[in-house]
């Protein structure tokens, strides 16, 4: 216990320490660091080995989840503690005077009807947030623009979270069908998707038998973090992904690495606040364009290690 103690001392006194610089070499599964102020809060996780997809009795599940696959992450590498925020986004379009652009997809001309509307955009996705929500109505290849910025300003290595990788940290060693255990009726404390606050505004929708309290996005942090010390891994935002499109996991590498498929369209995992419970799922699989903006659709980031 003393020894317990004492490790997590020495890591609060780390993060705090890390403000402003990279992690060291070497650094330890669960130390978190900050590389600039507008940056993403990171957190190291460590090397493992998982499987991948779902079992074929698993309730909800597509064929697109199997066959199951062993992967193994051979490297640490680090994650987003949280998904990138409304303000980290508009620190961006600041600093690069990025165009903010319309088209997103969303209900606000008539609710439960979802299509793409010229004024809404991340400024003004049809529901209030402030600058600790999770930017969304952002496409692919404005994550990947976000990315670069931030890999100018740092010591480097940021990037798009493989599926794989995406999978491994959401499951954080669980094998269940959802992180916290085998229904959605029993996550809201861990995740922000339709349930009986959803309800209020769509009734006849299938939602989760509890309340996350929110009806569209959450502040990022909102809820219980996962084993690996991340949070909304499952709701509140989908995560656009890097990989190409694959129709299974036939074909996907054993070491974690970006999967080549159909690059007309991307994965984007996790669920959103708009997201049903079976698609709330660790495995669930969803895909779009990449030019997509979508009012459920942000990003978290990774950075792979010295």
């Amino acid at each position: 216990m003393i020894r317990a103690a004492a490790a997590l001392l020495a890591l609060a006194v780390w993060a705090s320490a890390g403000e402003g610089r990279a992690p060291p070499s070497g650094a330890k599964p669960g130390m978190r660091f900050t590389e600039c102020a507008q940056c993403p809060e990171m957190v190291v996780i460590p090397a493992g080995t998982f499987t991948i997809g779902s079992p074929a009795d698993e309730p909800g599940r597509a064929e697109d989840e199997g066959p199951q696959r062993t992967v193994r992450i051979a490297r640490p590498f680090a994650a987003g503690r949280f998904e990138i925020t409304r303000g980290q986004y508009e620190a961006f379009v600041r600093a690069t005077k990025r165009p903010v652009g319309g088209g997103c997809i969303t209900d606000r001309r008539r609710t439960g009807d979802w299509q793409p509307d010229e004024r809404t955009s991340l400024r003004d996705p049809g529901f209030a947030q402030t600058d600790r929500h999770p930017v969304v109505c952002v496409n692919w290849d404005e994550a990947k623009a976000f990315i670069a910025w931030l890999n100018d300003r740092t010591s480097g290595g940021y990037r798009l979270p493989t599926e794989a990788e995406w999978e491994y940290l959401t499951r954080a060693g669980t094998t269940r069908a959802y992180p916290w255990g085998t229904t959605a009726d029993t996550g809201c404390a861990f995740m922000n998707g339709t349930d009986a606050t959803f309800r209020t505004k769509y009734p006849t929708s299938e939602t989760a038998a509890c309340n996350d309290g929110r009806l569209n996005t959450a502040s990022v942090g909102s809820y219980k973090p996962n084993a690996f010390g991340l949070h909304d891994m499952i709701g509140n935002t989908g995560e656009w992904i890097e990989d190409c499109v694959t129709a299974t996991y036939a074909d996907l590498p054993p070491d974690g690495t970006a999967a080549k498929g159909d690059c007309a369209k991307r994965m984007v995992r996790g669920g959103s606040w708009g997201t049903i419970p079976r698609q709330l799922r660790s495995a669930e699989r969803i895909r779009y364009a990449p030019d997509t903006r979508d009012d459920s659709i942000g990003i978290r980031v990774v950075k792979t290690l010295p």
